[in-house]
């Protein structure tokens, strides 16, 4: 098991990897669920990350330059 500010962590490793990730994207690759990794989502935010999203069956997330 792994500990939430670790995956957090991973979830900004694989922002900055990629240009465009989905939300099925990520969960895939930290088995979790779509909702968790939009927590992990908010939380890079409330951090100061800028992360965008983008909804709609072709959106995801991307770090803003």
């Amino acid at each position: 098991m792994y500990h939430p500010t670790t995956r957090v962590l991973t979830v900004l490793e694989l922002l900055q990897s990629r240009a465009r990730l989905s939300g099925a994207e990520l969960a895939e690759r930290l088995e979790v669920d779509r909702r968790t990794v939009r927590r992990y989502i908010s939380t890079l935010q409330e951090l100061g990350v800028p992360v965008e999203s983008e909804s709609g069956r072709y959106g995801g997330y991307r770090l803003r330059p």
